[in-house]
């Protein structure tokens, strides 16, 4: 491990510093590591003011406020939802997170191993539990009004809960698209998707919010969020199902004849041989797109849904700390910084294990 390291930092420095050009960049390069490497501890450590510590200590600092974050992560986390029941969204962001562990363990083949109908039942159960547990009203548990759905688990529902549901939905797009039995069929998936694609996400947001209700029978309503998960998963469909035609259309079309040759019908040539590999060969765009659509759920703030950004925009608005933006936001950035750190790597891993 350490000669493989050194050998590594051998190959870098002598690469970095094969020209003069390349020294200067390397030499500039390093120094704006350093800079901002020397900022960040100043800001973090040195002259952090600590939990333990009196609040007014940081109006006399410019480091990082513990106090700021100790007040204020409930507000972050959860927003407005009533203060005493906060064990509930707990709960719900706990579970949704481990979910979505599960599911990609599940994916690079890594323990406990499921099959695809206990992954399935988890799913329902778990999704169908965090409804409960974040609007009450049943069971005893007091109802909270979806408005009040705020921070963590709202982003976590929305983007959870609309891959799930939109990628199924955009490998029966794609399979409409590249089918050529029935063209009206295909011509209308490729219409959506073209659309949709085609399209601000914001506009399909404000759709949904905006004329969705009011495409409904009267005396039939939708809660705001039901609404924006609604746009979302339509949204998300149209990019999945692109990603998957181009692993479709990258196959050699023997596949698919070995497989009719076999005897087998369009749905179990497509379930068993098709869709799989076109699936593996569409891993690096799909990862891809999953991540884009876990950050711009974000967006759904400018449809008056406060998620993880906007419940952060809350906790400064206080004039007592109207100066303490930076340590939301860093909270903020570091959770989507893990997060996304941690799909982009099951995603390599599953590069690795179909390239393998």
């Amino acid at each position: 491990m350490n000669f493989t390291f050194a050998a590594h930092l051998r190959t870098g420095l002598r690469e970095g510093f094969s020209s003069p050009l390349a020294a200067a960049l390397s030499l500039l390069t390093g120094g704006l590591i350093a800079a901002i490497a020397w900022v960040s501890i100043r800001w973090l450590l040195l002259e952090a003011v600590w939990p333990w510590q009196e609040a007014d200590a940081c109006r006399e600092t410019a480091g990082l406020c513990w106090p700021f974050l100790t007040e204020k992560v409930r507000l972050i986390l959860f927003g407005t939802y009533p203060y005493d029941l906060q064990a509930r969204p707990a709960a719900v962001s706990v579970m949704l997170c481990l979910l979505a562990i599960l599911t990609c363990r599940q994916m690079v083949g890594k323990p406990p191993r499921l099959n695809a109908g206990q992954l399935a039942a988890i799913w329902v159960l778990v999704i169908g539990l965090s409804f409960v547990l974040m609007g009450g009203g049943v069971f005893g548990l007091q109802a909270v009004d979806p408005v009040r759905w705020n921070g963590l688990p709202i982003l976590l529902i929305l983007s959870i809960v609309a891959v799930a549901l939109a990628f199924p939905l955009g490998v029966l797009l794609t399979l409409a698209r590249v089918q050529t039995s029935h063209p009206i069929l295909a011509l209308l998936a490729s219409s959506y998707v073209e659309i949709t694609r085609g399209v601000p996400m914001l506009t399909v947001l404000f759709v949904g919010i905006f004329v969705l209700p009011l495409t409904l029978p009267a005396g039939v309503s939708i809660s705001p969020v039901m609404a924006t998960l609604v746009a979302l998963v339509f949204f998300h469909a149209s990019y999945f199902a692109e990603d998957i035609r181009g692993g479709l259309l990258s196959l050699p079309a023997g596949q698919g004849e070995a497989a009719n040759s076999l005897g087998m019908t369009y749905w179990q040539a497509t379930r068993l041989v098709v869709l799989p590999q076109a699936i593996r060969r569409s891993l690096p765009s799909l990862v891809n797109s999953l991540i884009g659509a876990y950050k711009d759920t974000s967006l759904v703030v400018v449809v008056g849904i406060h998620d993880l950004t906007a419940t952060a925009r809350m906790s400064f608005g206080d004039p007592e700390w109207r100066d303490n933006a930076l340590e939301a936001y860093v909270l903020v950035g570091l959770w989507f910084f893990l997060s996304c750190a941690y799909l982009s790597g099951i995603g390599r891993q599953l590069h690795r294990n179909s390239a393998s």
